[in-house]
């Protein structure tokens, strides 16, 4: 009989690909340190131009379609 428990490995986000401009407001920003703040679905990217890294914002359990700058 083979083995049904589940494997003892977690998912790990990596980097995020695409952008999400279709249907969407308020979608892309700048910070102060130009970082460009943006969207994917339901994950919330900061990524940095200069050291070429992301991150991640996982909070949302639907997709993301509006950012407020305040």
């Amino acid at each position: 009989m083979a083995d049904r428990t589940a494997p003892s490995c977690q998912l790990r986000l990596e980097w995020v690909y695409g952008y999400r401009g279709h249907q969407c407001r308020n979608n892309l920003y700048y910070t102060a340190g130009k970082e460009v703040v943006y969207f994917v679905a339901g994950v919330g990217v900061v990524y940095n131009t200069r050291e070429h890294s992301q991150k991640f914002f996982l909070g949302h359990n639907d997709d993301i379609i509006r950012m407020s700058n305040i």
